[in-house]
């Protein structure tokens, strides 16, 4: 408790030099540590405003591309009624919501077809299911559903935040190294021009 005092005016002190070597008005601040104070400063602004824009603009335009693909797809298939002709596997491969499964159904001229096709999780030999055909009547995938669409939306979502994330990071390193090198080059500069007086080699 005694030395939360102290501790809290110097950190208070400190951030009212820096304010002012932002502003110019801090003598004991090199003109590199100031580049250095406002560089930080603009990208840390400019990552705040940009990260979330490119981040919202990736999760838009994920969500537009499936909705446009399940429209593009609903033009081009429709559903029925078929009868399971055997109990369904109960595990999916990951990311799948369907599995094959052998099915009989009627088409719209009256004649029965038998194949396999994508049906949902579960279900016993002899249920109805719901499949989808292709503009031929044959068996296909079904269109993206609106879940599948958000959380393809948000997986690339967190993909780009981590991309930025990454890239930011970079960026902040690049400067850093470049102000460091920039202070070596300065404190060689000035240890060069005092070097003389104090080893005694001054020039005649």
């Amino acid at each position: 408790m005694n030395g939360s005092g102290p501790r809290a005016h110097r950190t208070l002190a400190r951030m009212r030099r820096r304010i002012r070597a932002l502003l110019g008005r801090e003598p004991l601040y090199r003109r590199c540590d100031v580049v250095h104070l406002r560089s930080t400063l603009a990208l840390t602004l400019l990552a705040l405003i940009l990260v979330p824009l490119v981040v919202l603009a990736a999760v838009h335009a994920q969500a537009r591309s499936g909705e446009a693909t399940r429209n593009r797809q609903l033009a081009h298939k429709h559903q029925v009624s078929a009868v399971l002709l055997v109990k369904p596997p109960t595990v999916a491969e990951p990311g799948a919501e369907t599995v094959s499964a052998g099915v009989r159904w009627v088409a719209a001229d009256g004649t029965a077809h038998t194949d396999d096709a994508p049906v949902p999780l579960g279900g016993e030999a002899g249920d109805t299911t719901r499949i989808w055909l292709d503009v031929e009547g044959r068996p296909t995938t079904p269109p993206p559903t609106h879940s599948a669409i958000v959380d393809n939306a948000i997986t690339t979502g967190m993909l780009v935040l981590a991309a930025s994330l990454l890239v930011t990071a970079g960026v902040f390193a690049l400067e850093r190294l470049l102000i460091s090198r920039r202070r070596d080059h300065g404190w060689e500069r000035e240890w060069a021009a005092v070097e003389p007086g104090w080893t005694g080699r001054i020039e005649h």
